[in-house]
């Protein structure tokens, strides 16, 4: 090879115009040298050929090389006439242009002290002799961190094959991505290890750890060919080795089933003392999880599963990284269907859909998934967790085969290349006939988070079978977005605990639908499972004891019980659907309850409800504001107060409203103002009440326990009153509405102070 060194870097003229690191280059391959890592001061020397085909003609040529200090630079075909570097940038200057489609060799020399942060560089173990790459950095802008051991075109999309070499002494080991090629020894007590790497692959997932490692070996057959398994570890660590990987085989085959062959050399994993990073082939794997356990089994399926999602396909830009590590983290619980089965992996994903859930609701969280800024592209919330969330919705809205085979294709589609969120809803369309453009729009694209609710409206017997009404909702927390084609499962309930899950499609805010069931429904429960990114927190428990259970501010606690209770807590955050616009009542803006209950025996369950000036800090602000509980069966039912009781102690501040054997519906905080009504901080319990008919044409008849002295008045919704009338002492009274237009009224029942006692809507036909 013919080299021309400059010793001396030259400046560039100040005239050059700035170019990006391989803007007119494609790097085809690295073969990369490394030496003499001293681990005092933390130097170490290199020397990288770096093979290019130009693509736009070009005298110039700029790579990045973090820390290190670029010594001598020469090209195996064109006069180098000059190189300097500023920061992180090498500037490489030709004689003479050299034109697109022309292929080259450069050879840079190197050496000087490495560059490390709090995560990410070259790491040198502290108190002992191993050294090693991590490929990123949490807090570098951009984090790619090739360019902390050899000179490159360090981003996502210019892949290269790589040759590496690297000199250590005979009491050490070099282990690299790729293939072991052969290790020669020097004759100087010092051995070179060359590994290599056909595949294309990027900067930050090129690798080398050197130290004092021994090795686990083994073979996993997989589908098209004998794969090895190396796990090097330092010899204290050896032992806990087969314990930490003890399902291996069984992870990868579940990989290479739902995901296509194994894409790259060996299933390799290298000991290290920081967090774990997938380079390729060989995984950085943090030294505290080697502890002869499954603890961290969910990081060895994680950094294996970026072998497809990261390392085969790399997202194209760092704002996209949850096609790496979204995938990565969905992947690393999908496993688990594979080795502990499907409910041990439908509990780990629910766990995620809370966090996500809560992550999202807050409105500084508000940031769309495929645009992430730089300084949370490795934020655990907005990318990992919430990305998981939202591929397991994915999976959820596709069907699991169609999401799984698409998956697939795309991997193939795009096999060591990058792409684009844009890119893979594409494939996904085109490789499931399922149209995913809306999906993106609404989970990918918007901030925030959608909200998904069903609730049934009537059941209705068709023979043999049961016709269930529904109301279909969607709002959009924390974006403008109205959702089209949205897709959300729901779980009906029989009287023998018989269940149906049905997936419901509906375009924008609300639809009215009707589905068939072969039993009659006696409940219905909103994504069962906690799979779905859908604005809401879910708990499902059953009551076998005494013993109290809690969720999202509500209480259970039986008092009789013959045989178990079903409970389902569905915590909406947002507020309640068809607020009745009450005068002087607020319903709240944050949330509600929806609660599902199902006996196998006889039981009394008491719930309680607490709330708090923090909690509702919409609608609760100074001791004006009184708090109610506030109930309907169904959608198809007006919104009213439920009998309940104040527990003790409680105050306009915060405390807790009690229902006794509460019946199966919505539930809402409300605050009325004490100030316009003239209440008491707490009046008495309400009255059980009816109305009826209602909806009503004529004569409508309201009833209540106990008889009292008032007045009914009748208020539209834009809260004027329309009617009033006064009464005896009496547990019932009849009025006309023969006088009053369609619509929707609120009818309130007034003692003889002028207190609300009693409180209904009315919808008149």
């Amino acid at each position: 090879m013919k080299k021309i060194f400059l010793i001396l870097s030259i400046l560039l003229p100040f005239a050059l115009k700035a170019q990006t690191p391989g803007e007119n280059i494609d790097v085809t391959h690295y073969e990369i040298h490394v030496w003499d890592f001293e681990f005092t001061s933390h130097t170490m020397q290199g020397e990288t050929f770096i093979d290019f085909t130009v693509t736009s003609s070009t005298n110039t040529v700029v790579l990045e090389l973090k820390s290190l200090v670029a010594s001598d630079v020469a090209c195996d075909l064109y006069s180098v006439e000059s190189f300097s570097q500023e920061g992180d940038f090498l500037t490489v200057v030709f004689d003479e242009p050299i034109e697109a489609g022309e292929n080259a060799v450069l050879d840079v020399r190197y050496g000087g002290s490495t560059f490390s942060e709090y995560w990410g560089g070259v790491e040198w173990w502290p108190n002992c002799d191993y050294v090693y790459n991590l490929g990123v950095g949490f807090e570098s802008q951009p984090h790619n961190l090739g360019k902390t051991w050899f000179p490159c075109v360090d981003n996502f999309t210019d892949k290269a094959t790589y040759d590496v070499y690297v000199t250590v002494t005979n009491d050490m080991k070099a282990i690299c991505g790729g293939n072991h090629v052969e290790t020669f020894d020097n004759g100087d007590g010092t051995s070179t290890w060359h590994w290599s790497t056909p595949q294309e692959i990027s900067t930050y997932h090129i690798s080398f750890a050197i130290g004092d490692y021994e090795l686990w070996e083994d073979v996993y057959h997989g589908i098209e060919r004998d794969i090895p398994i190396e796990v090097y570890a330092k010899p204290a660590q050896m032992n806990s080795v087969p314990g930490t990987f003890v399902h291996i085989k069984e992870i990868v085959s579940f990989f290479e089933e739902n995901l296509g062959a194994y894409p790259f050399n060996r299933i390799g994993y290298v000991s290290t003392s920081k967090g774990c990073m997938e380079h390729t082939d060989n995984i950085a794997f943090a030294a505290s999880i080697f502890d002869g356990t499954t603890t961290g089994e969910e990081y060895v399926a994680h950094e294996l599963s970026h072998m497809w999602s990261g390392n085969l396909v790399t997202c194209e830009e760092a704002g996209d990284m949850w096609l790496n590590e979204g995938f990565a983290q969905f992947w690393g619980a999908f496993y688990e269907v594979g080795v502990y089965g499907e409910s041990h992996f439908q509990h780990t994903m629910s766990s995620m859909v809370e966090d996500a859930v809560n992550w999202c609701n807050n409105f500084v969280n508000w940031i769309p998934l495929n645009n992430m800024p730089l300084d949370m592209t490795y934020d655990s919330d907005a990318v990992y967790n919430r990305g998981a969330v939202i591929v397991n919705t994915m999976m959820n809205y596709m069907g699991r085969e169609n999401f799984l085979t698409a998956m697939r294709q795309y991997f193939q589609q795009y096999a060591y290349q990058t792409a684009t969120s844009e890119q893979l809803c594409e494939a996904l369309t085109q490789y499931s006939g399922i149209d995913m453009h809306s999906f993106f729009d609404t989970y990918v694209y918007s901030s925030g988070m959608p909200h998904l609710y069903a609730n049934m409206l009537s059941v209705q017997p068709v023979g043999n079978q049961y016709e269930v009404a529904l109301d279909l909702r969607y709002q959009h927390i924390g974006d403008t977005h109205i959702g089209q084609d949205n897709a959300y499962e729901v779980t009906f309930i029989g009287p023998d605990f018989q269940l149906a899950t049905e997936k419901l499609h509906w375009d924008g805010l609300h639809r009215e639908a009707t589905i068939t069931l072969d039993f009659e429904p006696v409940a219905m429960v909103n994504d069962m499972n906690n799979g779905w990114l859908d604005g809401k927190n879910q708990m499902n428990f059953m009551l076998k004891t005494s013993a109290q259970q809690s969720f999202a501010n509500v209480k259970m606690k039986p008092a009789t019980l013959t045989d178990s209770v079903f409970v389902a807590i569905e915590n909406h955050l947002v507020g309640p659907y068809n607020d009745p616009l009450i005068p002087y009542l607020t319903m709240s803006t944050k949330h509600f309850w929806t609660i599902n209950r199902y006996d196998f025996g006889e039981a009394d369950v008491t719930g309680m409800f607490d709330f708090t000036s923090s909690s509702e800090n919409d609608i609760i602000h100074s001791e004006n504001d009184s708090a109610t509980l506030m109930y309907r069966r169904n959608a198809a039912e007006a919104w009213h107060e439920i009998e309940h009781t104040v527990y003790p102690g409680s105050t306009w501040r915060h405390g807790r409203l009690v229902v006794e054997n509460f019946p199966p519906g919505e539930y809402a905080i409300a605050v009325w103002d004490k100030e316009a009504l003239g209440m008491e901080e707490y009046a008495n319990p309400v009255k059980r009440v009816q109305l009826y008919p209602n909806p009503a044409e004529g004569q409508v008849r309201m009833t209540w326990d106990g008889a009292f002295e008032g007045q009914i008045c009748i208020v539209g919704v834009e809260g004027k009153e329309l009617k009033r009338m006064s009464f005896s002492p009496t547990e019932s009274v009849e009025f006309s509405t023969a006088d009053l237009p369609k619509g929707c009224y609120t009818v309130m029942c007034l003692d003889k102070e002028g207190k609300v006692i009693l409180m209904e809507k009315l919808i008149v036909k």
